[in-house]
């Protein structure tokens, strides 16, 4: 007898709807790919504001404004992901992903014509809210997309489509500066790199469309709830400290390079970004072999060195080396922080608590700039870094207070 024509047998329709329910076996689907390469060009939107201080300066904004109009763009955007986190969804995701397109592309354009203190400020609190609408809306879809054993693996390359534009974009700004005739004019241009990563969310959200997986409904109510739970809650704030150093670092660094007389910060960042790159390239299945919070508490502390070592550079031979030490204290980061939330969240908190780390990324971004120029303010440029030192550690102290076994879930089957 053929067991298909069974009672107990599912017929062909009930075989294709678990098939449609379940997670992907795949990770370089489709999608997936498409998801990186909206969130690189994305990025080369974002990271095109590296000299944002500068531009700042150079019409005239006082300097207790500069590091608050820097950060206030991530400011609106935690206030979007603190408030409409649980209504981003599959079916969503490609329109907010277009009007975040859309917004970001006025704003670049904005500085050509605003230069006063609240003029800035509703460009920036603009961009923080077209930003949420992209990096929310290509979370919410990646995490539908990401297989539950390849978790780490999947962050590891989806953070390499962010990095690119880091190690890309200021060298070539650096490169073009005195050809654009303004670091505005700069901003504009960047900014149509977004109409090709609106093609790519249209095709996405087509074939997303297709996909009838049920959505789990969260309220703001279980979201905080949720998000209250000390091994969340601690991830979230360990994930927050870690980007406070790198954003500080990263807006105050041109400045730094300057007070040092050292020349191409670009290239700095190219060197940092590449070897934050290739080493999540090499090394993208460790992030799902190895214990995760120790591949943090390694990296923190490979970043708080590099730090120091920055700090007392005399040399080229020392910078570079730093960048390296950099790129591999940050390279290992950010793949096993994001694969551990992904891992330690209940199926139904996934992408709201992708979404989260975001939130606190969005957090260390805002917190960054406003540290980092009050450091420079009462540290000069030449110690600044060692305050950047200092918050890592800091994350790194964070991390000991977590429960190994409870918070890391996979750590058995990783030392296996």
């Amino acid at each position: 007898m053929n067991s298909s024509n069974t009672p107990d047998a599912p017929g062909q329709d009930q075989l294709q709807g678990q098939a449609q329910d379940r997670p992907p076996a795949t990770l370089f689907s489709f999608g997936f790919i498409g998801l990186c390469v909206l969130i690189f060009l994305a990025y080369c939107n974002i990271t095109v504001y590296y000299s944002l201080y500068v531009h700042l300066t150079n019409i005239g904004i006082p300097e207790g404004w500069r590091g608050f109009l820097i950060g206030s763009s991530s400011l609106a955007t935690i206030v979007c992901y603190l408030l409409l986190s649980p209504f981003m969804t599959r079916r969503r995701a490609a329109v907010c992903a277009i009007a975040g397109a859309l917004t970001l592309m006025a704003c670049g354009s904005g500085y050509l014509f605003l230069q006063s203190p609240g003029g800035i400020l509703g460009l920036r609190l603009a961009n923080g809210l077209g930003i949420y609408l992209i990096m929310a809306a290509s979370m919410t879809l990646l995490v539908s997309l990401i297989p539950a054993e390849r978790s780490g693996q999947a962050f590891g390359l989806y953070s390499v489509a962010i990095l690119l534009p880091y190690s890309i974009v200021p060298s070539v700004f650096d490169a073009l500066g005195p050809r654009l005739g303004s670091l505005a004019t700069g901003y504009t241009i960047m900014s149509l790199c977004l109409v090709p990563a609106m093609a790519v969310v249209f095709v996405v959200g087509r074939r997303q469309k297709a996909d009838t997986r049920p959505e789990p409904t969260v309220s703001l109510r279980d979201m905080y709830a949720n998000a209250a739970r000390p091994r969340i809650a601690l991830l979230l704030c360990i994930n927050a400290l870690y980007i406070i150093g790198f954003s500080s670092m990263f807006f105050m660094a041109k400045g730094f390079f300057e007070s040092k007389g050292f020349q191409g910060v670009g290239f700095f960042f190219t060197m940092q970004t590449i070897c934050m790159i290739v080493l999540r390239l090499m090394a993208n299945r460790l992030f799902d072999r190895v214990r995760k919070l120790r591949l943090v508490r390694l990296s923190f502390a490979l970043t708080a060195a590099g730090f120091v070592m920055l700090t007392w550079a005399q040399g080229l031979g020392m910078v570079c080396a730093s960048a390296l030490l950099l790129g591999v204290g940050m390279g290992l980061s950010s793949p096993a922080l994001y694969g551990l939330m992904f891992t330690i969240s209940d199926e139904r908190y996934r992408a709201v608590n992708s979404n989260l780390m975001t939130m606190s990324l969005q957090t260390g971004s805002f917190l960054g700039p406003m540290i980092g120029s009050e450091a420079v303010h009462l540290l000069g440029y030449g110690h600044f870094p060692l305050v950047n030192a200092a918050v890592i550690l800091a994350g790194a102290a964070v991390s000991f207070i977590i429960v190994t076994r409870r918070i890391d879930p996979d750590g058995a089957a990783a030392k296996a």
